[in-house]
């Protein structure tokens, strides 16, 4: 039989690690009866050669061996009659490593942006947190000292924890030596609302916790009559037991707001104003907390000039 000569144009990826890569993708032309990949590091070495599937004729789908050593190879494409077409090249090289996690914490519900900082990070196909080995998380983007993805959620839990993070490359599962913690979902406390000439400032008011949240990482809208108003972000500030999300909506009448929705990871939260006994009781604990300080500082005058009537 005659076949077409096929021709490759491309190998995805192009740069893998000693491990190999699965679910690699060819693409060209004339490749309808390509039956394997062969893959030879030089006339001296013997060929290895790896079975194709989701055959196209343009796309062809196929594993990248794993191999003990790291450098340039060539890749051909073999018809049935044991001819090897083409010239393209694929590099090997050393293994994926990380040491960091930007942020290294999450919340329970998920679907938080985090971005871990190595090297050869192109090669990771996937990443597992330790308390759910079964779940890979397909990476967002990658490159060779960065790699971000998006966390999952996790069943309901009073209590946070740590999980360690591994790098899914190939067959192999590499451990990251950096923990990552997960916390209960954010609590919001209160909202005011100031208007300024053409607009309303939001001073949104959230309990402190350990996650270190971003302005870039919460989206605010305004709520009257079941219509939605989008308050830009503007900074945070934060006290010994709050942090305050400043936002600002734009070009709006003289209006007040039923409610905000709040929206983060892939958590949505409707916040309406404190009752008149929320409040009462927000301004009791603050005048307690004031008590214990000024009480606390007195002691501390009282002992200071006790030490100090001893020594004379």
């Amino acid at each position: 039989m005659s076949f077409p000569p096929p021709e490759i144009s491309s190998i995805s990826p192009r740069v893998v690690s000693f491990y190999g890569r699965n679910h690699a993708v060819l693409s060209g032309y004339n490749l309808i009866d390509v039956t394997r990949v062969r893959i030879q590091r030089d006339t001296a070495c013997a060929a290895q050669e790896t079975p194709v599937w989701n055959n196209s004729g343009v796309n062809l789908t196929f594993h990248i061996p794993s191999t003990n050593y790291k450098g340039v190879v060539r890749v051909c494409v073999t018809l049935p009659d044991g001819s090897c077409h083409g010239n393209y090249r694929i590099s090997y090289q050393s293994s994926p490593s990380c040491f960091r996690t930007e942020p290294n914490s999450t919340w329970f519900s998920g679907k938080r942006t985090i971005t871990l900082v190595g090297s050869h990070l192109e090669c990771v196909e996937g990443v597992i947190h330790s308390h759910n080995p079964q779940d890979v998380i397909l990476p967002r983007s990658r490159n060779s000292g960065i790699l971000t993805y998006e966390t999952a959620a996790v069943k309901s839990t009073q209590q946070s924890f740590l999980s360690s993070v591994s790098l899914k490359v190939a067959n192999e599962t590499l451990v990251c030596y950096t923990s990552f913690k997960y916390h209960p979902d954010l609590e919001f406390i209160t909202y005011k609302s100031l208007r300024t000439g053409y607009g309303v400032l939001i001073t949104l008011e959230k309990k402190k916790d350990e996650l270190e949240m971003t302005t870039a990482e919460l989206s605010v809208w305004g709520i009257n009559d079941g219509k939605q108003h989008p308050c830009t972000m503007i900074s945070k500030e934060a006290s010994h037991e709050a942090e305050f999300f400043i936002c600002h909506i734009k070009n709006i009448p003289n209006i007040e707001f039923q409610e905000l929705m709040i929206r983060y990871g892939d958590m949505t939260v409707r916040l309406g104003p404190l009752s008149l006994l929320h409040q009462v009781l927000h301004i009791l604990r603050l005048l307690l907390i004031l008590c214990v300080f000024v009480v606390l500082v007195t002691i501390c005058q009282w002992q200071k000039k006790l030490s100090t009537e001893k020594k004379l």
